[in-house]
């Protein structure tokens, strides 16, 4: 019956579509889990990030307000520096008192860390001594030159660590991989994108094995009438054929004809 096949092949479509069903929603739940662990090491790469930001900030800080401690320091040792050359020219000298000073740290050094007989460390000392009461009686001038001396040592002090500041900065950029953190969320978009798509289909199969199972169930029904009404044609004739037989034997009898053999059967079968 024709019916009967339509509704076989509609079946065997059902089943098709319910193997591709599960296989669609297998895939989205795949693409699920492979979003979840990339998520999970997103986390850990943006929590070292972080952590490495709060860091390199306060390196930054410390690095730029050394920097900047170096600039106002060279402002101040300019306005030190003119002040020594009008000391210098108001007292008319002719010998630099930073010379003195230098003079006086040299033979230091010297005696401690030369082995100088007794009477050659007797003479240093001496040494020592006349140029310092020299450099003491430049008065004025040794102040600036004291003070000079002093900021030119903050200044290499703060570029000193500046310095240091910058190369921890240097070495902590060089650790983080920012190209690793961006790589790992164009996977996660493209891993949606798939989920999506797989979804799509997972849903797309769905309603056709609705639709195709609302259409096998009123196929069925459709058949079940049919039967139904073949059925009820069927009994029908064998009522009525039931009825012309027993009409024509009451016809028989009435008429006090014979009954054959082959009327009884009829009568028995019906």
């Amino acid at each position: 019956m024709e019916l009967e096949k339509s509704i076989q092949e509609l079946k065997e479509q059902l089943s098709q579509l319910n193997i591709e069903k599960e296989k669609y929603f297998r895939e989205k739940e795949n693409f699920k889990k492979q979003i979840l662990s990339i998520i999970g090491d997103v986390k850990k790469i943006k929590s070292e990030k972080d952590k490495s930001s709060i860091s390199l900030k306060d390196l930054k800080e410390s690095r730029d307000m050394h920097n900047r401690k170096v600039k106002e320091l060279i402002e101040k040792i300019k306005k030190i520096n003119e002040q020594k050359r009008e000391l210098s020219k108001k007292y008319n000298l002719r010998e630099d008192p930073s010379m003195i000073k230098e003079q006086i740290s040299s033979l230091d050094l010297k005696v401690e860390t030369e082995a100088l007989t007794l009477n050659k460390e007797k003479q240093v000392m001496r040494e020592i001594k006349e140029l310092k009461k020299k450099y003491e009686k430049l008065g004025e001038v040794t102040k600036v030159i004291d003070e000079y001396s002093t900021v030119s040592k903050d200044i290499e002090e703060n570029k000193k660590k500046a310095e240091e500041f910058h190369k921890q900065i240097k070495e902590i950029t060089k650790d983080i991989d920012y190209s690793q953190f961006m790589e790992k969320s164009n996977e996660i978009e493209s891993l949606k994108k798939k989920q999506q798509e797989s979804f799509n289909k997972f849903v797309e199969s769905k309603a056709k094995i609705s639709l195709i199972t609302n259409k096998v169930k009123l196929m069925e029904e459709q058949m079940g009438k049919i039967k139904n009404e073949k059925q009820k044609k069927k009994e029908d004739m064998i009522k009525k054929k039931k009825e012309e037989v027993e009409k024509e034997i009451e016809e028989k009898l009435k008429t006090k004809k014979k009954l054959t053999t082959d009327d009884l059967i009829k009568l028995q079968n019906d």
